[in-house]
């Protein structure tokens, strides 16, 4: 698979995860872990600028539309946050799952340094995204009162 193609994948998945996240936080009554995934958006946003900049500066186009899965994503975390905030970070969970699988085959690729660095980076992202979503769920932190967790 070319690098192009593997970036523009990694790109609908940071846009289908900022999307998914502004679901979930919307329908989020735990403010402090709505605090956090807007951080985790912001994230995925700073990877949707730094992928773009990488695809054009190997001379292509970014891919501008989303794929099929992205408004299923989408739909998907909003029907599930509406059932509430363990269901809302479990979805969330869910997409954090795909965006580390996704991530960590791209850097299977054979990739330019200048653009595995930054696939890597994005990938720690992703990790300590998952990290945080495992641990509140460990918690059962909508069961508690806890305010705070720093996995």
């Amino acid at each position: 698979m070319d690098v192009v193609h593997k970036l523009n994948e990694l790109l609908m998945l940071d846009n289908d995860a900022v999307r998914a996240y502004g679901s979930a936080i919307e329908r989020l009554t735990l403010p402090f872990v709505k605090e956090r995934l807007s951080a985790f958006r912001a994230d995925h946003q700073r990877h949707i600028t730094e992928l773009n900049d990488c695809i054009r500066r190997l001379g292509a186009e970014p891919k501008d539309r989303p794929d099929f899965k992205g408004p299923f994503i989408q739909a998907m975390t909003a029907l599930r946050s509406m059932a509430g905030n363990e269901q809302a970070i479990k979805a969330m969970k869910g997409n954090e799952e795909l965006t580390n699988k996704k991530y960590s085959e791209a850097l299977q690729a054979q990739l330019p340094a200048d653009v595995e660095a930054i696939v890597r980076r994005n990938y720690q992202d992703e990790v300590r995204h998952l990290a945080f979503l495992n641990e509140i769920i460990a918690r059962r932190i909508w069961e508690t009162s806890e305010t705070e967790v720093h996995p």
